[in-house]
């Protein structure tokens, strides 16, 4: 099991086979599995061949695997942690652009979902219908393609939630997905941290830090 390292956003949680390393059936360069890791599950819990875990000599982001979708298509995984009030989670992921197989224009989908029960259920059909699903808490997509010059992977911009006192039901739960109109979408070393949230000012404590200091002025 491959476990992602702590990073500086705070304390990291668990995501099992977070480079897609695990996969015995593709151990030469150039090679690939319809199997992907058993610790994601396919788009109706299903290994139909829309996603895939390919080793190409010189393109990943850690390790020598990652995990390529096709149009549409999405992966997810439950965290087996519950969202904690007061916290703000980070979802970290680095997307690959390969010449010839990523389309030009490129939507690498990714996100946080609050419990998963629709995924379970197989309702949502594609990755954009889990992007516009009540239960996705927090959403991003970037294109690969027009951030990476040459064919390899990059640092996508970081997914950030932070939740109130209180906070939605369930699990957390990671989603990787294309949304693009062809070609494909890449994904590397997906990294997930939680911290206090900072919380901000009430307006009581401010309007009271307002009239202390006009009491300090007015007695100089």
């Amino acid at each position: 099991m491959s476990v992602a390292v702590i990073s500086s956003h705070g304390a990291s949680i668990t995501v099992n086979d977070h480079s897609f390393e695990t996969n015995a059936g593709i151990p030469d360069p150039a090679t690939w599995s319809n199997d992907i890791s058993p610790d994601w599950q396919g788009r109706d819990g299903q290994n139909d061949g829309d996603a895939f875990e390919e080793r190409i000599a010189g393109f990943s982001s850690e390790g020598l695997n990652h995990v390529g979708m096709n149009v549409g298509y999405y992966v997810w995984q439950d965290t087996g942690v519950a969202l904690q009030p007061n916290t703000t989670y980070t979802l970290s992921i680095s997307a690959g652009y390969r010449a010839g197989q990523t389309a030009a224009v490129n939507s690498t989908a990714y996100g946080l979902i609050a419990g998963g029960n629709n995924l379970g259920a197989a309702t949502l059909a594609d990755t954009a219908a889990v992007l516009a699903d009540a239960e996705t808490i927090a959403s991003a997509q970037w294109d690969a393609a027009a951030n990476i010059t040459a064919t390899g992977f990059g640092e996508a911009p970081d997914l950030t939630y932070t939740t109130g006192a209180v906070v939605p039901g369930g699990n957390l739960v990671i989603f990787l997905g294309d949304n693009s109109a062809s070609g494909r979408s890449h994904f590397d070393n997906i990294r997930l941290d939680a911290s206090p949230a900072v919380p901000e000012p009430s307006t009581s404590l401010l309007a009271g830090l307002a009239g202390l200091a006009l009491v300090m002025r007015r007695r100089k």
